[in-house]
């Protein structure tokens, strides 16, 4: 089965294991948002409505009460309260059928039911009141509404308590179902979601140890390879008939063909070592025949061509040596003629050909070596000239006049760090991660100068790590750069050079 059907199907059982208590989950949801729309809508309206009905039964019983008392006195007013009366049974009716059009259960439509027919023998008293007034006597006044109209408004008052009630038993119902509801829901889902996530994990692992082994082994492989082992030993069958054995198989070709292609630079450095500089040599020597005037005379300008021919031999002879010092030091076979330096000694002698530069140029630039320092070290003094001289040309070719550059030594653990820090125009930050490699050069608008063959750092490093050292460089564009160097007291054993070995960064 090909990798990517795996992959579906994993994700298909976890989303089909995951989905099962998600969906319960969500149905139990609706129950519980389903009884909590009718406690905020129905019961909510139920309760505003009986509160309507009972400010309508007080403002029925004051315009009663108000239009009995003015009758006698001014008849106007008591007729207007009349209507006000009207209108308080219009708006009770109305409230009553709202009551009424509510779902309810047996008890509540029992208690509407005889709130209704209250209402209705109210509505008839006051009515049959107002058809009276004015009573004859004030004794048959009282007499009416001792009889009829007082019982008739306590009875309706009466009458709403149960329909008060039972709105709110209704509503304790409904709470205790979405809490049943709610519940039966968590419990139900925690155990499903138990039993999903168990499942899912087990799922999981088996899925990813299926897919991260064999990436960890190309992992390995390729961590090899980038450290010059072109044969690395990784366990990955290349019959797998998934995409793991499609790059098994790609892994051995490409690690083949690497093997090849190192086979081929070493080599080409071995042709190039012999072959180019005899050529070379011999060039150098007619041309100076050439400039001497073996061969006959030389006028001024073809003396000039001939010197711009010398530099240009003297200058590629240098890009082969430095093309067979990295090789070298990357197969492993750079020597290094190792003997005790005087760390003092060797920084005085270093810089003082900068110093002149530096008084040319316009420039400060400071020396100084710590009192921990390291007195003494091991090394190749040449390597560790050509190091620490190629980083100082370079400070010198990026700093414009007026700039500083300082060369700080001091003790780093059981060794020696030397910083070079300059003030000129910096390296970008994409671009430093790789001005230690093979014929790498910064665009540098800012500083025409720059020209070389790219290198000077890649052979530095080479000679600092031969030296069991590292180099790092920090840099900021506009404000300068910096460069440190540690070095061991004492440089771990050479390794041995093996012929046509494959280079191995270290």
């Amino acid at each position: 089965m090909r990798l990517r059907q795996r992959i579906v199907l994993t994700l298909l059982a976890t989303v089909v294991v995951m989905g099962i208590p998600a969906t319960y989950a969500l149905l139990s949801l609706g129950t519980v948002h389903r009884i909590a729309s009718e406690l905020k809508v129905r019961d909510t309206e139920a309760t505003s409505n009986l509160g309507s009905l009972r400010k309508n039964l007080e403002a029925l019983q004051s315009a009663d009460d108000n239009a009995v008392v003015l009758i006698n006195i001014d008849r106007p007013k008591a007729d207007s309260w009349r209507g006000t009366a009207e209108d308080a049974m219009a708006a009770g009716d109305r409230d009553l059928a709202a009551l009424i059009r509510r779902p309810h259960g047996a008890a509540y439509r029992r208690a509407v039911t005889d709130a209704r027919h209250q209402w209705e023998t109210l509505k008839s008293v006051v009515r049959r009141e107002f058809q009276l007034l004015p009573f004859p006597t004030p004794d048959d006044q009282d007499r009416f509404r001792g009889t009829y109209a007082d019982p008739a408004y306590r009875g309706m008052t009466e009458r709403l308590k149960p329909i008060d009630e039972a709105i709110g038993a209704e509503a304790e119902e409904r709470v205790r179902r979405a809490s049943d509801v709610a519940t039966a829901a968590r419990n139900t889902t925690l155990v499903a979601l138990a039993l999903s996530l168990a499942l899912t994990v087990i799922i999981g692992i088996l899925m990813t140890r299926a897919m991260l082994r064999p990436i960890d082994e190309l992992g390995r492989g390729m961590s090899h390879v980038a450290e010059g082992d072109f044969e690395p030993d990784v366990r990955i069958p290349v019959e797998r008939p998934d995409e793991i054995g499609d790059l098994a198989r790609s892994f051995s070709t490409m690690t083949a063909q690497l093997a090849e292609l190192d086979r081929l630079k070493a080599e080409f450095v071995s042709v190039a070592s012999h072959e180019i500089k005899t050529p070379l040599s011999v060039i150098r020597g007619y041309v100076s025949l050439l400039a001497d005037g073996i061969y006959g005379s030389v006028n001024d300008q073809q003396k000039k061509t001939l010197e711009a021919v010398s530099d240009q031999v003297d200058r590629l002879t240098r890009l082969v040596h430095r093309l067979l010092d990295i090789s070298r030091f990357e197969a492993g076979g750079g020597r290094l003629e190792l003997r005790r330096i005087n760390v003092r000694d060797f920084l005085e002698e270093l810089t003082s050909g900068f110093r002149v530069l530096a008084f040319q140029n316009g420039i400060d630039f400071h020396v100084q070596v710590a009192g921990d320092a390291p007195v003494n070290i091991e090394g190749d003094a040449d390597r560790l000239n050509e190091v620490l001289g190629n980083i100082l040309s370079n400070a010198f070719k990026f700093t414009e006049r007026g700039g500083r550059i300082a060369l700080d030594a001091e003790r780093d653990g059981t060794g020696l760090c030397v910083a070079v820090r300059d003030s000129g125009v910096g390296i970008p930050a994409d671009k430093l991660p790789k001005i230690f490699e093979k014929f790498y050069q910064v665009d540098n608008s800012a500083q025409p100068r720059s020209v070389g063959s790219g290198l000077g750092l890649a052979i530095a490093r080479e000679i600092v790590e031969a030296h069991g050292g590292t180099i790092t460089a920090e840099s900021e564009v506009g404000k300068g750069t910096m460069f440190r160097v540690t070095l061991p007291e004492r440089p771990p054993a050479p390794r041995a050079a093996e012929p046509h070995a494959p280079a191995v960064r270290r």
